[in-house]
């Protein structure tokens, strides 16, 4: 894991990043980007740690450029053509503050799973040096401020009054414990309590309908597994998996009534996914 506890970084995670350009389309600096599969990490230079870390199987350039045109505008963007923009909108305005963008085109980011997993693992690296997620993944959106919804609902968010909250600027959870992180069946992976392994055949009514992760994976295989989850409702969730894959493959449960919120079940669910990509350098078989 070179440099893995410098985001910033230009060998971040053993990868070759760009040197920064500015995100704002005025500079001209986006057209320097490849337009191949990759990688890419905005930063507010005035806060440090990062503010969104991403990827894409299409153009870089176009992705990028589609991010930006969004967060430069007059008004709150849609959601859609890119889910972070209200929230680096938000930042903007908030703070007058300069965003830049870095990038990075490995050779596994042509591999759908292989670049969703090196993404996990980026976010999950930053919420492990850093405490928390960067700010706009997730779909989250700053204090302050109401995320506007995709284009079709025709919601466009913006500051909000004194006496408004907006659910999606609730706190995050913090990063797991990465002291036991390399032993992907274990326990105590990650730091969480799991269910002692059992058949899928078996997944019924004794498992808590609760929030909590869960993992799958192949009796005679234990790496890579075979998925990762996440559920508000761990009982429905399971039983659906029981239904749809072999009965033979292993499932293991880690019930948290703390995750209350999707982006909340979702940060732990990533932190999981980063550690098994850098555990054994690949996405779970059936991930993504």
């Amino acid at each position: 894991m070179l440099n893995e506890t410098d985001v910033i970084a230009p060998y971040w995670l053993g990868l070759e990043w760009s040197s920064w350009h500015s995100l704002n389309p005025a500079s001209g600096d986006l057209a320097s980007l490849p337009t191949d599969e990759g990688l890419y990490k905005i930063s507010n230079p005035d806060h440090g740690g990062l503010v969104y870390i991403g990827e894409t199987g299409r153009s870089l350039r176009g992705r990028v450029r589609a991010l930006a045109r969004g967060t430069f505008a007059d008004e709150m963007p849609y959601r859609d053509p890119h889910t972070a923009a209200p929230c680096l909108w938000a930042i903007h305005d908030r703070d007058s503050s300069a965003l830049e963008v870095s990038w990075t085109v490995p050779s596994q980011a042509s591999d759908f799973q292989a670049r969703k997993a090196i993404e996990a693992a980026l976010i999950a690296l930053h919420r492990r040096e850093h405490g928390h997620s960067p700010t706009a993944n997730f779909a989250r959106i700053i204090p302050g401020y109401k995320q506007s919804s995709y284009r079709k609902d025709g919601l466009v968010g913006g500051r909000l009054a004194d006496d408004e909250t907006e659910s999606n600027a609730d706190l995050g959870i913090g990063p797991l414990d990465w002291e036991q992180w390399m032993n992907l069946t274990a326990d105590d992976w990650m730091g969480l309590e799991w269910s002692e392994p059992a058949p899928l055949s078996e997944a019924a009514t004794q498992i808590p309908n609760v929030s909590g992760v869960y993992r799958l994976w192949e009796p005679s295989c234990p790496q890579p597994l075979e998925y990762i989850g996440e559920s508000k409702k761990l009982r429905n969730r399971l039983y659906r998996h029981r239904r749809n894959r072999d009965g033979s493959f292993l499932f293991s449960f880690a019930a948290l009534s703390k995750l209350d919120a999707k982006h909340k079940r979702e940060e732990v669910e990533t932190d999981l996914l980063g550690a098994h990509w850098l555990a054994c350098e690949a996405a779970p078989t059936d991930q993504f």
